[in-house]
C-alpha cells in the first residue's frame, strides 16, 4: 500500500521490482495510489532470513489496482531482499517475482 516505516531507509534508497526502479518518494506515492485499498494485503510466505548486510523473505500478496470501474485484481508471490548500508539504514529494495509480468497481468480477474 505504500506505507512504510520512512525512519528505517536511507533517504537514497531504491525501490526495484520486475517493472521499473523507484526513488523513496515516488514509490511510496505511487504504490499508495496503485494499491491502497481494503482489498489490497501482503503476507509471509515462510521465515524472514537476516544477516549483517541484507534481510530477505517470500511474500504472497493480493492487489487490487485502483483503476476506476474495472478494480483488477492479481495474485502475485515472490520474493524481497532489504539491503543494509552500515549505518544499518534500508538502502535496497528489491522485489523478485515467481511469474513473468506478463502472467501476473493476465491472471487479473474483475470479479
Amino acid at each position: 500500500t505504500g506505507a512504510l516505516t520512512r525512519s528505517l531507509y536511507d533517504e537514497k534508497c531504491t525501490f526495484t521490482d520486475e517493472i521499473d526502479t523507484y526513488t523513496l518518494d515516488k514509490w511510496m506515492d505511487g504504490t499508495a495510489k496503485l494499491f491502497k485499498n481494503d482489498y489490497s494485503r501482503m503476507e509471509l510466505d515462510g521465515d524472514i532470513q537476516v544477516g549483517k548486510e541484507e534481510a530477505s523473505f517470500k511474500f504472497k500478496e493480493q492487489l487490487m489496482f485502483n483503476i476506476p470501474i474495472l478494480k483488477p485484481k492479481v495474485p502475485l508471490t515472490g520474493k524481497l531482499i532489504l539491503k543494509r548500508g552500515e549505518d544499518g539504514l534500508i538502502t535496497s529494495y528489491r522485489e523478485i517475482w515467481d511469474q513473468p509480468v506478463w502472467q501476473v497481468l493476465t491472471s487479473a480477474s474483475f470479479f
